[in-house]
Formats: structure tokens, sequence, C-alpha cells
């Protein structure tokens, strides 16, 4: 069963993809800021973080860069969100896998993360 780390501030968001993606078979984690997910990450390797780009603490991009920094966290695939166009995250964001504009489609969500994990798995 894959682990999937959601990342995000916003409760709301958190929830409905903890919810949709355990749904899916999924064994999800929830954190609400990236120091939390890196903390999360560390003690169990996630198979996907799907994050959102700005948030207290540690946000998105910071996030991204900590997991590349690491041995042990570099190689896993990172969705990052954000309700900012994509061109303005990538300014000041590298390293993720593929980037999801909030608000996103629910289904869509659901065949990216299956995808990413199916990939992977390779």
């Amino acid at each position: 069963m894959s682990l999937v780390l959601v990342v995000d501030d916003e409760f709301g968001i958190a929830g409905l993809l903890e919810d949709v993606l355990q749904d899916e078979g999924y064994t999800v984690v929830v954190a609400s800021n990236g120091r939390q997910a890196l903390d999360h990450a560390m003690a169990e390797k996630p198979d996907l973080v799907v994050t959102d780009f700005m948030m207290p603490v540690m946000d998105g991009a910071a996030l991204v860069k900590a997991m590349a920094a690491d041995p042990k966290l570099a190689d896993v695939p990172v969705v990052l969100m954000s309700s900012m166009p994509e061109e303005s995250v990538a300014e000041r964001c590298s390293g993720y896998t593929t980037f999801v504009r909030k608000p996103f489609k629910i289904f869509a969500m659901i065949d990216l993360v299956s995808s990413l994990l199916s990939a992977s798995k390779k």
C-alpha cells in the first residue's frame, strides 16, 4: 500500500485529499506545513508528496528543496499545488515533479496520484 503525504494549511483541502485518497486505498498522512511534512517524511519515507506552495512555517518551495537535499527523500515524487500560475511558482521553486493549479478537479488529482505512483514503482 502506497504512502501519500498531503501537506496543506487549508484543512478543507487536506481533509478532502485525505478522504478521497484513503478511499482509493492509499495510506495518507497529513501535515499542515512543510516542517511537519519533513518530520513525517524523515520518520517514514512517503511514496508521494502532494503539497501546497504557500504555507506558514515552511512553504512548499522550502520543503521541495529540503527533500532534494536529503538522499533518502530526493527520489520521492512531489506534486506542487497553488492558486498562483505555474510560471510564478517556478520562479521561486524547482525540483517538483508536477504542478497542479488550485482549484483542481478531484478526479484528475486521483488519476495523477495513481499515475505518479505507478511510474515510481517501475
